[in-house]
């Protein structure tokens, strides 16, 4: 008799610890739900056209300031988005061909998209508009970072005439 009221005993406990143990999982949000961007930047859909991981990179408030990103393109025809800063600032635009990729800080024979002032402190939010022709615009808050680390070779383009890059 005694053996059996120990095994019960041990049953009971085993069968209580899991119930317990189970209950977390319950008043425990999975984080596998919760959307996130895992990037520094943010992203933008505007049709066609996808803008990923976009950041400023300046060195100061009321310096030049680089966009650091990418555009993809999966329309069929070529796209141009453009970016505005609130206040009036000039409008900069990126061409992006039908079916493309293109990075916003440059590559090998690509200008960077640069802006000429950034009116807040880096470790702050920028309010840009983002556009198309095709899908219109919308306002995000983009975040704006150092140049350190892997954006210390994100550097502003020449000074030029023209807002407008290719």
């Amino acid at each position: 008799m005694r053996r059996s009221t120990s095994v019960l005993t041990v049953g009971a406990a085993a069968v209580a610890g899991a119930l317990a143990l189970s209950g977390c999982q319950v008043t425990s949000p999975q984080q596998t739900t919760v959307p996130y961007q895992p990037a520094d930047g943010v992203n933008v859909t505007l049709g066609d056209v996808k803008v990923n991981d976009l950041v400023v990179v300046t060195s100061a408030k009321g310096k030049e300031g680089v966009l650091s990103g990418q555009v993809i393109n999966n329309g069929p025809q070529e796209a141009t988005v453009t970016f505005t800063t609130p206040g009036g600032g000039p409008q900069l635009t990126k061409k992006v061909a039908a079916r493309s990729t293109t990075p916003l800080s440059g590559e090998a024979g690509v200008s960077p998209v640069t802006l000429p002032t950034v009116s807040v402190e880096p470790g702050s939010m920028l309010d840009l508009t983002i556009g198309t022709s095709a899908a219109g615009t919308d306002q995000v808050g983009v975040p704006v970072l150092l140049p350190d680390l892997y954006y210390s070779s994100i550097t502003p383009a020449a000074p030029s005439a023209s807002a407008t890059t290719k």
